[in-house]
């Protein structure tokens, strides 16, 4: 059983559940857009209420929320066009995976729109919902994507002032997913760049860049994978607030998923080849160091006996019986030259020469 504080706004409406906002809010810009074939009329910071007045006649009414709104919006949103309160409460807890969900007379779709801030992918949230003379849409981001949508309803001869609101559903599904592309344009180009710094002088250096990449593109692949199913669902014959023409459309933002998917797919393995050939340079440039320091001691233990002696008979004092030897110096000369021969060829039979 689920418990409520009095201050928690709640969904005023029969059997509906209270909707709790965890993610705060950013500043909201509301957008409407009312057209026919002939008209079109655009109003901005527009309230909930405000447009239930477009929904009557004949006419197509498109809402789209800028930001994160806070819970009384959202409840507005609710009442006025009936959204289901686990629908609205999938828009205020963001992060969640992409779906489509069928209701009455309705139709939910959320999709991931990652966005490239720097060297990290953030992931923002686009919330579809489709009725019978209405399309509402929310974007959690900071910049709209859906402005030149916009500008094209203005045009009067565009296809989407032609077709009914499940057309405008799948121009505003493939805009989210294109919004992908021009990332994947950037991870391209950085591991072009990184591909060729790594065969340079400088490829040691290039283990940070290649992990953040691999692991960017890992979120990214786990962001856009379920949305497959999401446009999926959304093909399907049952589907009835899709139009049978408008479900063909919807085949080439599958299309362009899949493409997306094995885009990502190609570039992680191309990074983890690179990880690999990284590793193996810096295997390889300890080997070679080590071996170095092999050899140097090798040497050292090639000399050592030989100091030992010579330390030995440098020593000052007078009473050295080897002194008074008419043959001593030549037999030192010997027994040395006999030592260092013998260890050298004991060190190269054991390959570490």
């Amino acid at each position: 059983m689920e418990h409520y504080t009095d201050d928690e706004e709640r969904y005023v409406a029969p059997d509906l559940s209270p909707i709790v906002d965890p993610a705060g809010e950013t500043p909201v810009t509301i957008c409407l857009v009312n057209y026919t074939e002939d008209r079109i009329v655009e109003r901005k910071d527009i309230s909930a209420t405000e447009c239930q007045e477009y929904l009557t006649g004949d006419s197509y009414t498109w809402i789209h929320v800028q930001g994160q709104p806070k819970p009384s919006v959202m409840l507005e949103f609710g009442e006025a066009f009936h959204l289901h309160p686990l629908a609205l409460e999938d828009v205020i807890n963001l992060g969640e995976r992409s779906k489509t969900e069928t209701y009455e007379n309705q139709v939910m779709v959320i999709l991931g729109m990652p966005t490239k801030r720097g060297n990290k992918i953030i992931n923002e949230q686009v919330s579809l919902f489709l009725g019978d003379n209405f399309l509402v849409s929310f974007h959690n981001g900071e910049h709209d994507p859906f402005r030149a949508v916009r500008r094209r309803l203005h045009h009067p001869k565009t296809l989407m002032r032609q077709r009914k609101l499940d057309y405008l559903l799948y121009v505003l599904v493939d805009v989210s997913i294109d919004h992908c592309f021009p990332i994947l344009d950037e991870f391209d180009d950085e591991i072009e760049q990184l591909e060729q710094q790594l065969l340079g002088p400088e490829g040691i250096d290039t283990f940070r860049s290649l992990y953040t990449i691999k692991r960017e593109l890992l979120v990214l692949h786990l962001k856009l994978r379920p949305q497959r199913e999401a446009i999926r669902v959304l093909m399907r014959d049952d589907n009835a607030l899709l139009e049978p023409e408008t479900k063909l459309y919807m085949r080439d933002c599958y299309d362009h998923i899949i493409r997306l998917i094995d885009i990502i797919e190609i570039y992680r393995d191309m990074a983890s080849n690179m990880l690999d050939v990284h590793l193996n340079l810096v295997n390889k440039q300890t080997f070679m160091s080590n071996e170095v320091q092999r050899k140097a001691t090798v040497w050292a233990m090639l000399f050592a006996p030989l100091t030992f002696i010579t330390g030995i008979y440098g020593m000052n004092f007078v009473h050295m019986p080897e002194l008074s030897w008419s043959y001593g110096f030549a037999i030192a000369i010997g027994v040395m030259a006999t030592i260092g021969i013998g260890l050298t060829l004991f060190f190269k039979r054991h390959d570490w020469l």
